[in-house]
């Protein structure tokens, strides 16, 4: 018996790396999970390797995409338990190099919408999803790259909207927390993984609207 025996967990950007080691672990503690992703030749090979579930291709930056996305699991599975917002690091690295002064809008505006955007939609339609069963848990990963100022300004942001969102529903029963890798932690993606599970257990109604760093703790 798995520790998340009979829930439904999407998994975003699950398609490669960190995403697909959160949708394999999920997968090994008995949940049944949709693989999200923007590309639907990843989320295919990912959804492989997992025992149930479905492939959902969606851009998270795309509020009605999104929508649909959620719709599709619940309309298949008939309710969903756990989001986990994988929201990727980008071009955030340990040898990442950039001065602010050398941020460009392109840059600036896709940190933003992939990530700061991505979560706010998917955290949306999930808590619409969950909101009458009364239960529910969402994740939220965003790599702490302190060393880019995008990155930094997302990760920050990502901190205040996970507390606030979990003062907000915590009378529905949805619990809503976050995990903040550091750039390194992202070359062992299981360790992240590791840390999603943990605020999925028994530990999750104490740490909710927390935003926990990992430096590389395998669980």
């Amino acid at each position: 018996m798995g520790s998340l025996d009979g829930k439904v967990a999407l998994v975003t950007g699950a398609g490669s790396g960190v995403g697909a080691a959160i949708a394999r672990r999920l997968d090994a503690e008995g949940a049944t999970v949709a693989v999200l992703d923007g590309d639907s030749t990843g989320a295919e090979l990912a959804s492989r390797g997992l025992r149930r579930g479905m492939v959902v291709r969606a851009d998270v930056a795309d509020p009605i995409q999104v929508d649909g996305a959620v719709r599709a699991v619940v309309d298949h599975f008939g309710r969903l338990d756990v989001l986990v917002n994988n929201t990727g690091s980008g071009e955030c690295g340990p040898t990442a190099a950039g001065s602010t002064m050398d941020i460009t809008d392109e840059q600036w505006h896709a940190a933003l919408a992939a990530r700061l955007d991505g979560t706010f939609y998917g955290t949306r339609a999930a808590l619409r999803a969950m909101k009458g069963q009364g239960s529910g848990v969402i994740v939220t990963v965003a790599a702490e790259c302190r060393h880019l100022a995008h990155h930094s300004a997302v990760d920050g942001a990502m901190r205040g909207f996970t507390a606030a969102v979990a003062r907000d529903v915590a009378p529905l029963g949805i619990l809503v927390g976050g995990v903040a890798p550091d750039c390194a932690d992202y070359l062992v993606p299981d360790d992240i993984a590791a840390a999603v599970l943990g605020l999925l257990g028994p530990d999750g109604e104490r740490l909710s609207g927390q935003t926990i760093t990992t430096r590389g703790t395998s669980g």
